[in-house]
């Protein structure tokens, strides 16, 4: 049975990369090269994908992004070269939170997790997740949180970076949850994709945005020097 031709975008941590999965099933996945900016790297990759794959962006039936939180360039690049392909070609988005991403590449595990992302200062955006029939779901409205906030109990995992809050490092450790560093693979935000294209979730262009818990820097910086000169 021929499989709807289906792309998957991730840039949402410096580390990037594009997978796609062809009429027969296979997935081609291509990392993006880390010393240039996603900017520059992202649709040569996605050339050099459909080029392997003997496919060419006509084919497309959908494109899955990973939508953040994560650093403001990516994400907006991404998101932008997913209007792309859905206002020339007409193919269907699906916006994929990252943590689904990320749980999606914790095959191993049983969960419930708590994935945190985007750690600032004393506080960072937390997922809650559990698995029902074998699939990742999200449990409640994520949000930004701080460490009094963070409810541990029954949690098998915390999923965090370099950036987590360390008083939440801290309340992990000291009631013995351990911490896992989060996985941003292409390939399992292909797999998310696939099952939100089945199910239907499809996001308009307009309203294909993405993730951001803050105001990102660049904006606020922006904001700041506006103000000061119309003063």
């Amino acid at each position: 049975m021929s499989l709807p031709v289906l792309l998957a975008i991730e840039t949402s941590q410096r580390v990037g990369g594009v997978a796609l999965r062809d009429r027969e099933g296979t997935i081609h996945v291509e990392v993006l090269n880390e010393s240039k900016r996603h900017d520059d790297d992202l649709m040569p990759a996605i050339d050099r994908m459909f080029s392997k794959a003997g496919l060419t962006p006509r084919d497309l039936e959908a494109v899955a992004i990973s939508i953040g939180p994560g650093g403001f360039t990516g994400l907006r690049i991404a998101i932008t070269t997913a209007k792309m392909f859905a206002q020339t070609l007409g193919v269907k988005l699906l916006a994929i939170p990252s943590a689904e991403v990320v749980a999606q590449s914790m095959e191993d595990e049983a969960g419930p997790i708590l994935i945190t992302l985007a750690g600032k200062g004393d506080n960072a955006w937390i997922t809650h997740l559990v698995r029902t029939n074998g699939l990742w779901e999200i449990l409640g409205e994520p949000g930004l949180m701080d460490a009094g906030q963070l409810d541990l109990e029954a949690i098998t995992i915390l999923v965090a970076d370099q950036y987590l809050p360390a008083a939440m490092r801290k309340k992990a450790q000291q009631v013995g949850v351990p911490i896992h560093e989060p996985k941003f693979d292409p390939q399992a935000c292909l797999l998310v994709g696939s099952r939100f294209l089945q199910a239907g979730l499809v996001t308009e262009p307009g309203n294909l945005n993405p993730l951001y818990p803050r105001p990102p820097e660049a904006v606020s910086i922006w904001e700041q020097r506006k103000a000061k000169s119309d003063a």
